[in-house]
């Protein structure tokens, strides 16, 4: 979706309604990273290709939207340019990376880039805030654009994209203290908390389901010599269906007629595949032998006759979160 033309008839940024971001240029967009629902994530990807995003810079340390976005959009340029969410300083050499990277991609006209972290509130806004320095704005009315298309924009790291801009341009010491006075002045009357922010976004974030698979009676040893020594690798589990409800990192329950045997992650979406209809990647957590749990009637019938996966109740989970020894 589009906003209404301005009254002299530029067109306008379009306006995400699905997608975690914002456009903050008109080829610049900024925000949080995909779902980890992955119908939700599919269609945040639609929406953000439907506005035109060709290029996409992951700044989080702690995962990746890499795997999909090759799956699903592979023309899109991706770069996983990796930062911690620490409070630290960040180096020049992080930025003028970045902004080597985004000059590159603008120099196609056609070209858009979204640049996001884990919520969009602190990595992704400063890495923009150096972008916006770099292409020429200045430093009150750069802070200002992000604040305003994004509330949530806290910009923790401001301090060091302005002390890279400042490094980059060859600032003298009074342009120096001029331009940090400003940014003080700015974060002083435009406080957020940041603590206050980051609660509200868990508050909406998904908490992750439960998954049973049922294996057969010879399928635990052959999913442990596919596992043994190999760690870290995704495994693919044949399934009947693909639930929506599935989501990133979601837990899955290995169960026998004996018992439970094992425990994985979900790591990528059901995707077709042959000879099996259909391919759950995983990461293998825990391999056991056999527990024998109390079952719920209706875990029962489904071991028998459901098909995989089945989406674990709250009641269903706690009998059978059992610890291996």
């Amino acid at each position: 979706m589009t906003r209404p033309s301005s009254p002299s008839g530029e067109p306008q940024r379009p306006v995400l309604r699905v997608a975690n971001a914002d456009f903050v240029t008109d080829r610049l967009a900024v925000g949080g990273d995909l779902s980890p629902n992955f119908r939700q994530a599919r269609a945040q990807l639609d929406e953000l290709l439907a506005a035109g995003i060709t290029h996409i810079v992951d700044l989080r340390e702690e995962w990746s939207d890499e795997g999909l976005v090759r799956t699903w959009a592979p023309q899109v340029r991706y770069l996983q340019h990796r930062v911690a969410d620490a409070g630290q300083k960040i180096g020049p050499d992080w930025f003028a990376g970045l902004v080597e990277w985004v000059d590159e991609a603008l120099a196609d006209d056609s070209a858009k880039v979204l640049v996001h972290c884990h919520m969009g509130v602190n990595r992704a806004p400063s890495a923009m805030l150096a972008l916006l320095l770099a292409q020429g704005m200045g430093l009150r009315p750069a802070l200002d654009a992000i604040r305003t298309v994004r509330p949530v924009a806290v910009i923790d790291y401001a301090r060091s994209a302005l002390d890279w801009y400042l490094d980059s341009t060859g600032a003298d010491s009074r342009q120096r203290r001029n331009a940090r006075r400003t940014l003080a002045r700015w974060r002083q009357a435009n406080h957020l908390d940041v603590y206050q922010v980051i609660r509200a976004i868990r508050d909406t974030e998904h908490p992750g389901n439960r998954w049973l698979v049922h294996l057969g009676p010879d399928d635990p040893r052959a999913l442990a010599a596919v596992v043994d020594g190999s760690a870290d690798v995704a495994v693919g589990l044949a399934m009947d269906s693909a639930p929506d409800e599935l989501s990133q990192l979601d837990e899955v329950l290995f169960l026998t007629a004996d018992g439970l045997v094992g425990r994985a992650l979900v790591v990528g979406p059901i995707q077709p595949a042959e000879p099996h209809a259909l391919l759950l990647p995983v990461l293998v957590t825990n391999l056991f032998d056999a527990v024998p749990v109390t079952l719920p009637d209706a875990v029962s019938d489904w071991l028998v006759e459901g098909t995989n996966p089945r989406l674990l109740v709250p009641d269903e989970y706690a009998g059978l979160a059992i610890r291996d020894e």
